[in-house]
């Protein structure tokens, strides 16, 4: 199967009548949604999370940068803070696409470059995950790229990130043995690398 192929294989499911209780027209405009739905003679309410226009369904792009310059690849990952959840992982770097992107690809590089002052160039765009198919109804691009040159860096005024660090295969196996990687996006863009890549095992699923 190609990524073209897996791209094109999740059906449809059914399709409600959504209703906005709640927006806010910054970044590209949120909207909170309800809508309930019949299964077997009972109501089940429905929330979900709209980011822009219901057409626009691919909201977000996130990279994983490879370095092969050493002994063995290695990942780029942030440290980040998550008031929601209220919880400090680290993380591929992302970020949403602005409607001044190019594509979807060029956005996960523009994210890279803005948090990490990374550098790199485009191998592979690895498809798209749902990050959370509860309440979001968006989806995030993923891409593979490899590391060409440390840039400016960040913008030391309104740093995005806390900090920025080469991990190896091993190392990310136990960031995420440890709990200190463990966002959906994160470890959904690491399984499509070694899916997509196997001659760049960075993924805590690789063989050694």
């Amino acid at each position: 199967m190609t990524r073209d192929d897996w791209q094109r294989t999740s059906p449809p499911s059914e399709q409600l009548d959504w209703s906005t209780l709640w927006e806010d027209e910054r970044h590209g405009g949120w909207q909170v949604q309800a809508a309930t739905r019949e299964t077997d003679g009972w109501t089940r309410p429905n929330l979900r999370l709209q980011l822009g226009d219901e057409g626009r369904r691919l909201t977000g792009a996130a990279c994983v940068c490879v370095r092969r310059d050493g002994a063995e690849p290695r990942v780029l990952l942030v440290d980040q803070q998550r008031p929601a959840p209220g919880v400090r992982l680290w993380e591929i770097p992302r970020g949403m696409v602005d409607p001044d992107d190019a594509s979807p690809a060029k956005a996960a590089l523009r994210e890279l470059a803005e948090e990490t002052g990374m550098v790199a160039s485009l191998e592979a765009e690895l498809g798209e995950i749902y990050p959370d198919t509860g309440v979001f109804a968006g989806s995030v691009a993923v891409v593979l790229a490899a590391f060409v040159r440390q840039g400016e860096g960040q913008d030391e005024d309104e740093p995005e990130v806390d900090a920025t660090r080469w991990f190896t295969r091993d190392e990310v196996r136990g960031l995420i043995t440890q709990g200190r990687l463990r966002d959906g996006i994160s470890l959904g863009a690491l399984a499509l690398a070694d899916v997509w890549r196997r001659d760049v095992p960075v993924s805590a699923s690789s063989s050694a």
